[in-house]
């Protein structure tokens, strides 16, 4: 058997990256609508499936 990789993309998240919980995707949370701690005011923090890259490699294993 020979194998190839293959790109897989993500199925937690956007592009590497997920949002927001705390904040809601806004950046912004209360009282006063300060930066968020969680996503520092981005909105979207770094998803842990796949590191922020979007996907994986995977070995996909093809006979002769």
């Amino acid at each position: 058997m020979s194998s190839k990789q293959a790109w897989k993309k993500c199925t937690f998240c956007n592009s590497g990256r997920k949002p927001c919980l705390t904040c809601g995707g806004s950046g912004k949370t209360m009282p006063g609508w300060q930066k968020c701690n969680n996503c520092n005011g981005f909105g979207s923090t770094i998803c842990t499936g796949c590191g922020g890259s979007g996907g994986k490699w995977e070995t996909i294993w093809v006979p002769e």
